[in-house]
């Protein structure tokens, strides 16, 4: 993989949903430890509070979590994902939306309403070695 890999997961966490659901599996599925989740509270519509989760993974890190993340996906998910890969990538990055109902049981599937949102990130340097986004993915 490239040096300059990037790995992002985000995801809005309602004030009725636990946290700890959340960064259990990320830790068990990925190896993500809480400290390296970024939390910010906003406001929302009725003023309840909403949590806007984030998780920044560089170089090696992201590496690693890749290669944990793509042995976590179910093969169908992945062949799903390989036959529209062209809908997944804007410009640089490729966005894979999982469902977080399901993540909290630790299984991955696809779904786009309410999601745990994974972009992976390849410079745009790369264009040089792979003239086609989709090559680098």
């Amino acid at each position: 993989m490239t040096k300059n890999i990037v790995a992002k997961i985000d995801l809005i966490l309602h004030a009725t949903e636990d946290f700890q659901k959340i960064v259990e599996p990320l830790n068990d599925l990925f190896g993500i430890e809480s400290d390296e989740i970024a939390k910010r509270e906003v406001a929302g519509h009725f003023g309840n509070p909403i949590f806007m989760l984030h998780v920044d993974l560089k170089k090696k890190r992201a590496e690693q979590f890749i290669k944990k993340f793509v042995s976590t996906i179910p093969r169908d998910i992945i062949t799903g994902l390989l036959a529209n890969i062209e809908e997944q990538i804007f410009e640089s990055a490729m966005y894979i939306r999982f469902s977080k109902q399901d993540f909290v049981k630790k299984v991955l599937t696809v779904e786009e309403k309410d999601p745990i949102r994974v972009a992976i990130y390849i410079p745009t340097y790369v264009k040089k070695r792979f003239p086609k986004p989709i090559e680098n993915y």
